[in-house]
């Protein structure tokens, strides 16, 4: 079945039990990552417990495939349901994915996000049409939909604000349903118990041009080694509470695609070719030929390696996760910016 992206929220409130396979995709990856996690939020209570939530990337199911047939196979020892998330599916993940459609997914919810990937491609038909499966098209918002987000948002904190006010916050806000959401909660927090009209000046103070700052905007800053715009971006993402781990998970995700298409490069192949090999999806391959240029395998093995040891300190050394992750992404980028 499908369930459109205006539907997914009443869904949730009286949900359908026997769908347990879903699938979220489409170019709004802000809206896509909202999506899933307010899926697995009325699941389980918490994204911190192992025992009842399972997350995996897709890019490493490509080494292991059987990961995601023992997350979703596991039985939870507190007993009560599970839900298995996997992030960064493609087009190409079907193969990974199909022998899970024909899972019993008892106790369990299987939550695949994906980005742009055409409506027709294989992935999206089969599990449209599994009984037991659902998915769920997540475009850029339109101007009525940012519009009707304000009202939300607003209205649920007992606020209002006069059309030019609305007008203004529709121009800055963007088409990222996610980073628009977490700029009018930062407005509601300012507001505080004031109970009058939001005017102008409140909002200028408060939001600014936020159409670009996206997650992968850092990733993307990273790699192409624009220090300036890293750090304007990193600073405007923690002081929205973005996670500094779920950036280092993100970019490693990348990082493994560019590493496996430079290594083919550097066998000899043409970077096109390698690149479809290595998984990176057609609509990003562009960004990745750019990152690709000048660049070995031995530099993105390198910057991967700078990932997996900042994460690795951020969970044992105490040290605070902004800082290492801030560090790592730094010298990514001061690597990349050399070559």
């Amino acid at each position: 079945m499908e369930l459109p992206a205006n539907r997914f929220r009443p869904f949730l409130k009286s949900p359908d039990k026997s769908i347990k396979v879903f699938l979220i995709y489409g170019p709004d990856e802000g809206l896509v990552r909202e999506l899933g996690k307010a899926l697995c939020l009325s699941i389980v209570d918490s994204l911190n417990d192992p025992f009842c939530y399972g997350e995996l990337s897709a890019s490493d199911l490509s080494s292991d495939p059987a990961k995601l047939m023992d997350e979703l196979t596991a039985i939870s020892m507190m007993g009560g349901d599970r839900v298995v998330r996997l992030r960064g599916a493609t087009g190409n993940s079907k193969n990974l994915i199909e022998p899970a459609l024909d899972l019993d997914l008892d106790t369990t919810t299987f939550v695949i996000e994906a980005g742009d990937i055409r409506k027709d491609s294989a992935l999206v038909k089969k599990v449209k049409s599994a009984p037991h499966g659902a998915v769920t098209p997540c475009f850029h918002d339109k101007a009525q939909d940012v519009t009707g987000l304000i009202k939300e948002i607003l209205g649920a904190a007992g606020l209002s604000a006069s059309r030019d006010v609305e007008d203004y916050l529709c121009q800055n806000l963007g088409s990222d349903r996610s980073i628009s959401r977490q700029e009018l909660d930062k407005l509601v927090l300012y507001m505080g118990n004031e109970k009058r009209p939001v005017t102008l000046e409140d909002v200028q103070v408060n939001i600014g041009d936020s159409s670009s700052q996206t997650v992968f905007d850092i990733i993307d800053a990273t790699l192409s080694g624009n220090l300036q715009a890293l750090e304007r971006r990193m600073n405007k993402a923690f002081s929205a509470g973005e996670s500094p781990i779920a950036f280092l998970r993100l970019i490693q995700g990348q990082l493994k695609q560019l590493h496996k298409a430079a290594a083919l490069i550097d066998a000899g192949q043409k970077s096109g070719e390698a690149m479809k090999k290595a998984g990176i999806p057609f609509f990003n391959q562009k960004k990745a030929q750019v990152q690709l240029s000048g660049k070995t395998g031995a530099h993105m093995a390198t910057c991967l390696d700078i990932t997996l040891n900042a994460e690795i300190d951020c969970k044992t050394t105490g040290y605070p996760d902004e800082t290492l992750c801030r560090r790592a992404l730094m010298r990514i980028a001061m690597a990349s910016r050399r070559r």
